[in-house]
């Protein structure tokens, strides 16, 4: 049976980033120097993951496409039985590694071609799994924080030697990268805040390439100061969704595209919070950050968004690591606890 959890703060998670980072890609990178993710070449891939991580997926999926790998995303919640077999091999991701459902799908994919991302090394998960790729056992928070930009990051640097060959430049230096970013944009987060709290409704939209943060960042509003959030890609945000904007903040991760919907936003005269790493120019609170490859821009934008929810936690006077409900029929502690759909 796995070991119980001990967790940190959430606030204790996001210090932690910077140091668990790094030790997370130098874990990672001997991963994939020992050739465990040879076996993934070539494949058709489904990436699932529920919660956090299937916002985690998001990114990564997107570059992988963009480098012209047949890959899908699921919750494993949205598959039939034996969905999972309409892929080549599946890559079942759970920080806890004891997601009912991710674990249900990774049994049902086709034997041999099972790989488990998690931060818990011992999990059913990675019992069920052929490979095992773990982050190393990170202290984490309940509401996650360093949990889920480590395993951003292992699934960036995954995709980056499915599609290049080599790991990109920079991983070892994400988690200083978003710190300094934090820092930097401190004063305008917490004036944000406020906005926030007073309009109790957040939509986030985000560029395809930033999906995962978008995602992520709602599910942070949600869980942590209760505060109801959607998020949406920017596209599908223009068709119709953007039209209840007036009791709403709005958070925005884009270039040019974005800049013009905060434009058509601020005619609402609604709060906006744009984060970008380009001169854009636009009616709204703007923070810029580095140019990064998209999963680790994605890790510095989510990093921002941890520090934005703690104080909107602060100024509505809410515990961002209070739970609300039992989660019954949600985790498993071993892999007999699944049974065959």
């Amino acid at each position: 049976m796995p070991t119980a959890q001990k967790w940190l703060t959430f606030q204790e998670g996001c210090a932690a980033q910077p140091e668990s980072l790094r030790n997370a890609a130098q874990r990672v990178d001997e991963w994939l120097d020992a050739g465990h993710a040879t076996a993934l070449a070539g494949q058709r891939l489904i990436l699932g993951g529920i919660g956090a991580s299937f916002a985690s997926l998001a990114t990564p999926l997107y570059e992988l496409r963009a480098a012209g790998v047949v890959a899908y995303r699921t919750s494993c919640g949205d598959l039939p039985p034996n969905g999972a077999q309409l892929g080549d091999y599946f890559v079942g991701v759970s920080q806890s590694g004891r997601s009912r459902e991710t674990l249900q799908t990774l049994l049902e994919a086709p034997a041999g071609r099972r790989l488990a991302v998690v931060n818990a090394s011992d999990s059913p998960l990675g019992h069920a799994a052929e490979a095992q790729l773990t982050l190393g056992n990170l202290p984490d928070s309940r509401m996650s924080s360093v949990g889920f930009t480590a395993t951003v990051l292992a699934l960036g640097m995954l995709v980056d030697r499915l599609t290049r060959g080599e790991t990109g430049a920079g991983w070892d230096r994400l988690g200083a990268v978003s710190e300094q970013a934090v820092e930097q944009a401190d004063s305008t987060l917490e004036k944000f805040a406020v906005a926030v709290a007073e309009s109790s409704i957040v939509d986030v939209v985000a560029d395809a390439s930033a999906l995962t943060a978008a995602e992520q960042s709602a599910l942070l509003f949600r869980e942590g100061p209760f505060v109801p959030s959607m998020a949406m890609d920017t596209r599908s945000y223009l068709h119709g969704p953007m039209d209840c904007a007036g009791p709403t903040s709005h958070v925005i991760f884009g270039r040019e595209r974005e800049g013009l919907l905060a434009e058509q936003l601020a005619e609402r005269n609604v709060p906006i919070l744009l984060v970008t790493d380009t001169d854009v120019t636009a009616p709204a609170s703007i923070i810029r950050i580095p140019p990064l490859p998209p999963s680790q821009r994605v890790v510095v934008q989510v990093a921002l968004m941890q520090r934005l929810v703690l104080h909107v936690g602060s100024v509505l006077g809410r515990d961002v690591d209070a739970s609300v409900f039992r989660r019954l029929d949600t985790k498993v502690d071993t892999v007999s606890e699944v049974d065959a759909r």
